[in-house]
């Protein structure tokens, strides 16, 4: 089980337009998929960062919107299934350079 720490969105429309979203899945190394991602920054069990992503970005949408109370959605269970791609660390670490500086 993982806990959400923090959220957002990868589409064409949050991203200012079709070729920041395509320039977006490329530096990710992720397909660019009709409808973009919707994107959680998550800790599993073991502290460690892990990225949930899913193509239904609707759901993510609405938790989003249903969670009027500040922090609520900090403290939030993934659930299972519906965030079907997971990558170790959140998308700022995907870049960083490996321990050589490469």
């Amino acid at each position: 089980m993982s806990t959400a720490r923090e959220f957002a969105f990868a589409t064409a429309a949050d991203l200012g337009g079709r070729d920041q979203y395509t320039a977006w899945c490329a530096a990710a190394g992720l397909p660019a998929v009709d409808g973009g991602y919707g994107i959680i920054m998550a800790t599993d069990a073991f502290g460690r960062r892990v990225t949930k992503l899913t193509t239904d970005v609707e759901y993510l949408r609405g938790l989003v919107a249903g969670s009027k109370v500040p922090g609520l959605l900090a403290n939030m269970e993934v659930p299972p299934g519906v965030f079907t791609q997971e990558r170790d660390g959140w998308p700022d670490e995907w870049a960083a350079p490996d321990r050589e500086g490469r």
